[in-house]
């Protein structure tokens, strides 16, 4: 793989970052030998996220409400650890402000909105539909949530208006929408994760939420996506994790549900030059008539680390080895090297995975992907266990002919 930061060091980082573009394109357009097919992904400079009123420091926002509102985006809520990383007995906030970039004369400019969510909120599923950004379920420090919000522009003004709300409190699941229709796949309830599959039809909102078949197993933190196949509209649901024993489990699965079929059928694992890679809480996006680009994610190896080294500190009774096992947690965390970086295209029709590089950037979790401006926004996200970034990604896609 390309050292981006030895090549910035060498040249710029602002050479180095257009060089990688570069090299990231003739990468991605390599990849049409194989059924991919022919796009190119240019990386953009998005303005950071800034400090909410009265503070000097923004540290970034995992699980936002985030979309495409309209000429702008919206950023809202999340939650993160401001004091201290969480194995260090930091406090987890959740947050109410919501954010602003527009556009004006060329330039991007946030805006902190005078309105607030009607509660703090972070961890809900999203997605953008034509009339605004709606958000699903998501929890805070009350517990889980299971109000539906729906973000609109109007008249130049920001509103806030409830749709019917899921029969329980859901938080990361992921969500998706074809035409009228609002799906949301798996997620966590109180029992931990589930394989509930819903549906909203937005011209029939007096019925509310429908439940459609189950997933074929118990997802939470899955990228969800909607794209075609040769069946039509589908609704596609990668990776994710969950926990029945003491470890959690990643997973490498590709479920579809075929709209028109009104059914899951299993496609082709994640996988890169045939090995299986399980991946959970990336972002993904559909793009031309048959591609999926998923971003990074969590392969889960630190993550399980950490969930044997906590089943092994709360077994110990010895004190003198409690404190050895919190020190090696310690050292693992702390020294964490953040998440993947891998950039795979899925193609639909051909069912063949391929690896098309990696972000310039440290890639975020526990965010959501969405088209605005011509691009594909990544804002803000986990970087490292309790780290968060302000930082936003953008992407320009090409299709190629």
């Amino acid at each position: 793989m390309i050292d981006l930061p030895q090549m910035s060091k060498l040249f710029g980082w602002r050479t180095s970052f257009q060089c990688y573009s570069l090299l990231l394109i003739c990468m991605i357009v390599s990849c049409n030998q194989s059924g991919i097919e022919n796009l190119s992904l240019e990386w953009k400079k998005i303005p950071a996220i800034p400090p909410k009123n009265g503070d000097t420091v923004q540290y970034g926002l995992a699980g936002p409400v985030a979309g495409s509102l309209g000429g702008q985006m919206i950023v809202a809520g999340g939650a993160n650890f401001p004091d201290s990383p969480p194995w260090r007995g930091g406090t987890k906030l959740y947050h109410d402000e919501i954010y602003l970039l527009k556009q004006n004369a060329g330039q991007l400019n946030w805006e902190i909105s005078s309105m607030e969510l009607p509660y703090n909120l972070a961890y809900p599923a999203c997605t953008s539909i034509s009339e605004g950004v709606v958000s699903i379920g998501g929890e805070n420090q009350s517990g889980l949530i299971s109000e539906v919000l729906l973000f609109t522009w109007t008249d130049g003004h920001l509103a806030i208006k409830n749709l019917p709300g899921l029969p329980e409190g859901i938080s990361s699941g992921g969500a998706t929408s074809i035409e009228s229709r609002i799906y949301l796949a798996g997620g966590l309830n109180r029992s931990g994760a589930i394989a509930s599959f819903w549906c909203l039809d937005q011209k029939n909102l007096e019925k509310g939420w429908t439940k459609l078949p189950d997933l074929p197993l118990p997802l939470s933190h899955a990228v969800v996506v909607s794209q075609n196949d040769q069946s039509g509209p589908c609704i596609y649901v990668i990776g994710g994790r969950n926990k029945t024993g003491e470890l959690s489990a990643f997973m490498s699965s590709v479920w579809k549900y075929q709209v028109t079929k009104g059914k899951w059928v299993k496609d082709s694992d994640i996988q890169v030059d045939g090995d299986l890679t399980e991946l959970s809480a990336g972002t993904g996006f559909p793009a031309g008539k048959s591609s999926i680009v998923l971003i990074g994610g969590d392969k889960g190896v630190i993550f399980n680390q950490i969930e044997r080294l906590n089943n092994d500190i709360e077994k110990a009774a010895d004190p003198e080895i409690r404190e050895l096992l919190q020190n090696e947690k310690d050292t693992i965390l702390t020294n964490h090297p953040g998440f993947s970086r891998d950039i795979l295209v899925y193609n639909t029709i051909s069912k063949v995975w391929k690896l098309a590089g990696e972000t310039p950037v440290a890639s975020p979790v526990t965010t959501s992907a969405f088209f605005w401006n011509g691009m594909v926004i990544i804002p803000s996200g986990e970087i490292r266990p309790g780290v968060r970034t302000p930082d936003n990604i953008g992407v320009e896609i090409k299709v190629n002919k």
